[in-house]
């Protein structure tokens, strides 16, 4: 009996490996308690040489185990001491490799910032609902402004940083600062009042909205409900430049535009005008060059259309039969010396061989020869008879003889 409920076991149920269901169980936590705030006491804390924070979170009656990598660290204006209490956000997850749940942190506050973060979240759901925040109602942002106002603290660093980059990167364009505090009670009033002037300022194409970083207490002002719809209901596109890279306020939400920081703000705008200026330039150079390039390829074809026409010009066709005949001169020239030449050397070969055979050249070498008295020459000795005169002659004359037998 036992073992057939066992090979039924196996058959009808999936056995899971602890890494499967360690993972389905993390899946769910992370479905489920995703972007969730904690409220505790930080003990064990352990800061790793890499830089990621170790603690736990806990209360009267229980508690979790909490890691703030170093990336979300290094944005945070406050990181939590050991002992602190702290509202912590982040999400719910599991270290797969302990089997143990845990939260991974993005954000911290001291807890008696808590009442501010509940009042944030509040006004943030009910501006959402009330469709505040909806991407249709944002205005599309001038890329090329030229009228710019800044809505700011005339004494603060985000005003001078704005300033500088725009300098520095060469922004070509007019900004108007309408001055405000930017923090304390009367921020809001004085934010709204600064905002309503640059909205009527005359040829005011985009408006920024900016100030340094610092804690929730700080940049609350950029909270307040009346400032906040003030922005919303703006014709004016803005740009909401608050705080730090990790800082949002509401602000950041109904604006046209979210720059993380003023510096950002800036760089957005003169980034739009070097884009232009790129462009400007490359139609500056196609301008100019492109008419070059065709003059120059003009200037080829009427130099190839010249050749042509040269090459079959009668004067050229006159040229060239001149040349050639000048050719054949040449050439007639040459074969006719050397036919000269030839010639002369072979006359010279034959006057040699005939000078050779002469009978000057043989009576030179010794010999003579007879002639009768009629002067006749005698070939044979035969032809001498006894007391017959007869002349002899030698290299170097000639003598009479009388033949004795």
């Amino acid at each position: 009996m036992q073992t057939e409920l066992f090979e039924k076991y196996e058959v009808d149920d999936q056995v899971m490996s602890v890494t499967q269901l360690t993972r389905q169980v993390r899946k769910s936590l992370e479905k489920k308690f995703a972007m969730v705030w904690i409220r505790g006491e930080i003990s064990n804390l352990r800061v790793h040489s890499s830089g990621h924070r170790y603690f736990s979170l806990k209360d009267d009656s229980a508690q979790i185990k909490g890691v703030l990598f170093r990336g979300d660290a290094n944005g945070l204006s406050y990181l939590p001491n050991e002992g602190d209490e702290c509202l912590i956000f982040g999400d719910v997850t599991v270290y797969e490799q302990r089997g143990e749940y845990q939260i991974r942190v993005k954000h911290v506050l001291k807890d008696g910032q808590g009442n501010l973060r509940v009042q944030f979240e509040n006004l943030k759901q009910k501006l959402f609902h009330e469709g505040l925040f909806d991407e249709e109602k944002k205005q599309v942002l001038p890329r090329f402004a030229n009228n710019i106002g800044i809505v700011t603290s005339l004494e603060g660093a985000a005003l001078q940083d704005f300033l500088s980059i725009l300098k520095r990167r060469e922004w070509k364009g007019n900004i108007f600062v309408f001055g405000s505090s930017v923090q304390g009670r009367q921020a809001p009033e004085e934010l709204i009042r600064a905002l309503t002037k640059s909205r009527e300022f005359p040829d005011i194409e985009l408006i920024v909205v900016a100030r340094g970083g610092g804690s929730i207490e700080d940049l609350w002002s950029f909270n307040d409900e009346k400032f906040v719809r003030s922005v919303f209901e703006c014709p004016v596109p803005i740009i909401s430049a608050i705080g730090h890279q990790t800082d949002f306020v509401l602000t950041d939400f109904v604006a046209d535009f979210r720059a993380e920081t003023p510096s950002a703000a800036a760089e957005w705008i003169s980034s739009q005008f070097l884009m232009l200026n790129e462009k400007f330039h490359v139609l500056e150079t196609k301008m100019i060059e492109v008419p070059l390039r065709i003059l120059f390829q003009k200037k080829e074809r009427l130099e190839l259309k010249g050749a042509r026409l040269s090459s079959t010009s009668p004067i050229l066709q006159i040229e060239r039969h001149q040349q050639h005949m000048d050719d054949l001169e040449i050439r007639a020239k040459s074969t006719l010396k050397h036919e000269l030449a030839r010639k002369s050397d072979r006359l010279e070969s034959l006057e040699k061989r005939l000078l050779g055979c002469s009978l000057k050249s043989t009576l030179n070498k010794g010999f003579a020869y007879f002639k009768d008295k009629g002067g006749k020459i005698l070939n044979s000795s035969q032809s001498l008879k006894a007391g017959e005169k007869v002349s002899a002659t030698f290299m170097d004359g000639t003598s009479n003889l009388r033949v004795e037998s």
